[in-house]
């Protein structure tokens, strides 16, 4: 009876599974994709909210050149800031009435802007016409 040799299995071991330095690359590659995504999705949301904070400072501009319209025809000359709430925020409105070139057309200025900032974040130029037949008084306001 003759015993065989053990042998060896050959040098070319057949691959099952990943090497560290593999995994070390995958996990790379995966983390910078992360990071990227991440930096995409917090833009995402800071502009989403700067896009809300216009949207809303816009509706109060309106809202206040509509009721400085709806006063009167012909508003007096002047400037007036005040705090209004909307959306769960105080804004600080300032409406400007000053004059123009043209007798008979005002110009209306609404700026709105959080009251601790130091710029506005919206800013509306409107101008209004005087009505015909309606007459000046001294002070600018219609009689």
């Amino acid at each position: 009876m003759s015993i065989k040799p053990r042998t060896r299995r050959s040098t070319s071991y057949r691959q099952r599974g990943f090497t560290l330095v593999e995994v070390l690359v995958a996990l790379v590659i995966f983390g910078v994709i992360a990071a990227s995504v991440l930096k995409t999705l917090q833009d995402s949301v800071r502009q989403q909210a700067a896009l809300e904070e216009r949207l809303t400072a816009n509706w109060v501009a309106q809202q206040a050149l509509a009721e400085i319209r709806l006063r009167t025809d012909w508003p007096p000359l002047g400037k007036k800031t005040e705090k209004v709430l909307l959306a769960e925020r105080e804004w600080q409105v300032t409406a400007e009435v000053k004059t123009t070139n043209e007798p008979k057309m005002r110009q209306i200025i609404v700026q709105v802007g959080r009251p601790e900032a130091e710029s506005p974040i919206l800013t509306i130029d409107s101008w209004v016409a005087q009505s015909i037949g309606a007459s000046i008084n001294s002070d600018g306001g219609r009689s």
